[in-house]
């Protein structure tokens, strides 16, 4: 399985180390590609504020906002929870403690309704 398709998917449980490394990676690949393409963008027609800008900043802010929320919700799974809730973590104040809760709850030992525990795998 190579890292998409670890990261693009809600099917399974994903441990506290597993899921901090490819947040952080998720995190970091959006926000260079976006940097990026909208320097190209901005360098091939000339304005920042460009309709080209935008849409490509929008296109990487929703790929990698999606990738993060998959990764929640498989997150949420290993604490044997609704990946639904990952919806908390977009209210504000209420969603940086929600995050802090899932990089440092400890997962559910042994099976459990979503798959195997991931660190015996």
């Amino acid at each position: 399985m190579n890292i998409f398709q670890e990261i693009y998917t809600v099917t399974g449980r994903l441990n506290r180390g597993r899921f901090f490394k490819y947040y952080v990676l998720v995190t970091i690949m959006g926000a260079t590609a976006t940097f990026v393409t909208s320097c190209m963008a901005t360098l091939l027609t000339g304005d920042p504020n460009g309709s080209l800008v935008k849409m490509i900043t929008v296109t990487w802010a929703v790929l990698a906002t999606a990738g993060a929320c998959m990764l929640m919700a498989r997150r949420l799974h290993d604490l044997d929870k609704n990946g639904g809730l990952f919806l908390i973590s977009f209210i504000p104040v209420v969603g940086l403690i929600f995050m802090v809760y899932l990089f440092f709850k400890e997962g559910t030992v042994g099976y459990n309704k979503y798959g195997a525990d991931p660190l015996e795998t």
